[in-house]
């Protein structure tokens, strides 16, 4: 009987360091040892490293056409100016079929001044997207030797093109968005502040007085 009353005893000590420790906010010996271990799937995880892949698969577009499905691209992406983001594989989107935004070495007028505003619309393009994940939804038709895909930008739930338009960045390029070019043109925002060329005019070698 005396062997098990020791055994006892000392399972009894063990327990009580053990509640102790938990009471003091220490780790037990036992749990330590088994934060210490690595488990499989934390070695998997360690050895996962470099940069983010890009994720690329097909979606259906609308639930009426089911055979037609388009390109979707998600990860984070670095913008190049206002009309355009690029993917870490170098694959280059537009940010919206939808809207025109200003060229990066684009100036515009605000009273007697002028202003980058090119410049400015990637400035703001850039606080939108940060440093979150972009999906881009590709159009169905592309141009094989385009520079960049066609399509549309998401972050989450919100449209960067809207957001771009609605803002006073860029100008409605498509009839769907009419609406937010209203809406900034009224409250003078972004480039409805002053005068500007139209982008697509602009790149054809229309400028500003001066510019």
């Amino acid at each position: 009987m005396r062997p098990i009353g020791i055994v006892s005893a000392i399972v009894a000590v063990g327990l009580g360091m053990n509640v102790a420790a938990s009471r003091s906010g220490e780790p037990s010996r036992t749990s330590a040892a088994r934060l210490a271990a690595p488990t499989a799937e934390g070695k998997k995880a360690q050895s996962t490293d470099g940069p983010p892949e890009v994720v690329k698969d097909h979606v259906i577009a609308q639930w009426r056409q089911p055979k037609g499905e388009i390109l979707r691209i998600t990860r984070k992406a670095k913008v190049l100016d206002a009309n355009t983001l690029v993917f870490a594989d170098g694959t280059k989107v537009d940010v919206s079929g939808g809207m025109d935004a200003p060229d990066l070495e684009q100036k515009g007028l605000i009273g007697d001044s002028s202003y980058p505003c090119g410049k400015d619309a990637m400035e703001f393009l850039q606080k939108l997207v940060g440093d979150r994940a972009v999906t881009f939804l590709a159009s169905k038709d592309q141009d094989p030797n385009a520079k960049r895909l066609r399509g549309q930008c998401m972050i989450g739930e919100t449209s960067l093109g809207i957001e771009m338009v609605r803002n006073g960045w860029a100008i409605a390029h498509h009839s769907g968005n009419a609406a937010w070019e209203i809406i900034a043109r009224e409250n003078k925002r972004g480039l409805w502040r002053g005068k500007f060329v139209e982008p697509k005019r602009w790149r054809k070698g229309d400028r500003l007085p001066g510019e």
